[in-house]
């Protein structure tokens, strides 16, 4: 049985594929398929969008505001990209583990660039139900219409799907107008 802890980092998501390959008989394939997670990764990287100010974004894991910090696996991915977490202060003492409950006041007040939607299939949620919010009129993302919705069985895992979520990340990214 092979038994290993979460990824924190994108390096410990290509050891857990290497270690996998090897314990079921495909290293060499295990090591294709990081090379080219690794190739992908740093293409999408050298295509990010610079703007003056970083763009900010949420990342919203549930309807009732969970959020994922740059500590944390995803963070540290969509941190390649520029972006600006608005949950790391919910977070600065480490008591959430990386995974603090924001509140709605303190995201209108952050009035992120971006939101990210980790929770369209499980919570339904969408543009249209975030637009609805009281008080995220205000919003720039919502402003700018520039809510994404994320395929959450993508967006959880730390495969190599990682590259898709990642270049969903920057396409948004890069989909806002430089300041």
């Amino acid at each position: 049985m092979y038994v290993a802890p979460a990824a924190s980092t994108l390096d410990d998501s290509y050891k857990q594929l290497t270690e996998l390959g090897t314990l079921t008989g495909h290293p060499t394939e295990a090591a294709a398929e990081v090379q080219h997670m690794k190739d992908d990764i740093a293409k999408i990287v050298k295509g990010v969008k610079p703007h003056a100010k970083p763009l900010t974004y949420f990342y919203e894991l549930s309807p009732d505001f969970y959020s994922a910090t740059s500590k944390t696996f995803i963070g540290s991915v969509i941190a390649q990209a520029g972006l600006t977490n608005i949950a790391d202060p919910a977070d600065a003492d480490g008591k959430s583990g990386g995974y603090p409950q924001l509140s709605a006041e303190s995201i209108v007040k952050a009035s992120p660039d971006l939101v990210f939607l980790a929770d369209t299939k499980c919570c339904q949620q969408s543009a249209a139900t975030v637009k609805t919010r009281a008080g995220w009129a205000t919003v720039t993302a919502v402003q700018k219409n520039q809510i994404v919705g994320l395929d959450d069985d993508i967006a959880s895992r730390w495969g190599p799907r990682v590259v898709d979520l990642f270049r969903q990340v920057v396409d948004a990214a890069n989909a806002v107008p430089a300041a």
